[in-house]
């Protein structure tokens, strides 16, 4: 997101409307803002905190939310593409949104996200994407969730050893992207839900020193060059006389079983020190496959958001299989984004998507969640006809959605 916002909203106050403005942040106030945003979710304020916060965060990705000069809220917007069916979908990050406390019950956080919309709509994006603190705020925003990002965990003993023939691994500097870009771009381009990584992408969620020190990086080179990759941060902490060594995989990825291999190689090489390795996966886990026995166990599981910006725009950006042909014109309510309330029709055919507006009611009904439901294929359509999500999906239209969304469910090897 770029600088240069500033415009006028509406708002409620005590039964009555009121002006409020939609405004990039100041460079003067950027500090300020970092404290606020800290102290509205409970986040430490120490210098050192907020000078790392101040460092990771562009002013010009933010958003504020102001009344009679007084700052209602805070957002935090970043813009890049999201893959879909093997294709790259216009996209902005909603990173963070933050009311304090003497503003909340006022309506703030809706007109923010209204206001935000409205805005990512203009600068082009198709869909936004978000990691949810409160759930039904953004469902009500017309969000629903669309991926996951699922912790496992291993003893570095019990995972496999040994590496595969004419592969090795190198350590390259943690900070420069380039040599991780690579290898990463030929994995991830078929994830569903994945962000496409720009070089502060990397340094900020990925490289940059969370205040232990900077992550070990390495490539795996196989005899056809570098076939995967491995961002890692080592600690170890002294618990009831006995020194606990945790592995933190903070991304990692390969193209080939043997690459696969070669970093399950890398990280069993701690287990000397009796380390635990955690890393981020899909669900299913697919590395289960080549871990002897139960060894692999799932810590946590978070859902993440995402939400149609742009109707035509979403459905025509992602790919789709190539067999495929058919359609649905379904009736979407939207009191968010007007543009996206009204009926469409939404056909697939050799692997091309389009959605075009159309003037007739539908049997199929949504509203802007269920939309972004059928957009994402995270839930099954019998499931989303079953809870009422979408109503009148019959067995021709779950047919047909669970056709669209052949292939791997979304998740996100990135938590922003």
């Amino acid at each position: 997101m770029s600088s240069g916002i500033d415009r006028v909203v509406g708002g409620a106050g005590g039964g009555l409307l009121v002006t409020r403005r939609y405004r990039t942040a100041r460079p003067e106030e950027h500090r300020a803002l970092m404290v606020q945003d800290a102290q509205a979710f409970g986040d430490s304020t120490a210098g050192v905190s907020i000078d790392r916060s101040v460092a990771r965060t562009r002013v010009e990705e933010l958003r504020v939310l102001e009344e009679d000069g007084a700052r209602l809220g805070l957002l935090l917007g970043r813009g890049q593409p999201v893959r879909w069916g093997g294709r790259p979908v216009p996209a902005s990050q909603l990173s963070g949104l933050s009311v304090p406390a003497e503003h909340r019950g006022r309506g703030v956080a809706t007109e923010l996200l209204r206001a935000y919309l409205a805005e990512v709509h203009e600068r082009g994006a198709a869909i936004s994407t978000l990691f949810p603190a409160a759930v039904q705020l953004y469902r009500r925003a017309g969000y629903e969730y669309a991926g996951t990002v699922t912790v496992y965990e291993a003893a570095a003993r019990h995972l496999p050893v040994g590496w595969p023939e004419g592969w090795r691994a190198r350590s390259v500097p943690a900070d420069d992207p380039a040599p991780l870009a690579g290898p990463f771009a030929r994995v991830a381009r078929d994830r569903n839900g994945q962000v496409e990584r720009d070089a502060d992408w990397w340094r900020h969620f990925l490289l940059a020193d969370r205040g232990s020190g900077p992550p070990q990086a390495f490539v795996v080179d196989g005899p056809d060059g570098p076939g995967g990759w491995a961002v890692l941060n080592v600690s170890s902490d002294l618990a009831a006389s006995e020194v606990r060594t945790s592995v933190q995989v903070v991304d990692w990825g390969a193209a080939s079983e043997a690459g696969w291999r070669s970093l399950l190689t890398l990280a069993a090489g701690f287990s000397s020190l009796a380390a635990t390795v955690h890393w981020k996966g899909p669900d299913p886990e697919p590395l289960a496959l080549l871990v002897a026995e139960q060894d692999i166990r799932q810590l946590r599981q978070d859902r993440w958001m995402a939400r149609v910006v742009d109707v035509p725009g979403a459905f025509a950006a992602r790919g789709y299989p190539s067999g495929l042909r058919g359609r649905i014109t379904i009736a979407v309510g939207d009191d968010i984004c007007p543009w996206v309330d009204g009926t469409w029709t939404i056909e697939v055919d050799g692997g091309e998507g389009k959605a075009v507006r159309v003037g007739d009611d539908a049997p199929l009904r949504t509203t802007a969640a269920g939309l972004a439901a059928l957009f994402a294929g995270y839930h099954d359509p019998r499931d989303l006809a079953t809870l009422g999500v979408v109503d009148g999906l019959g067995p021709s239209e779950i047919e047909f959605l669970q056709a669209l969304h052949a292939g791997p469910k979304p998740w996100s090897a990135d938590y922003y």
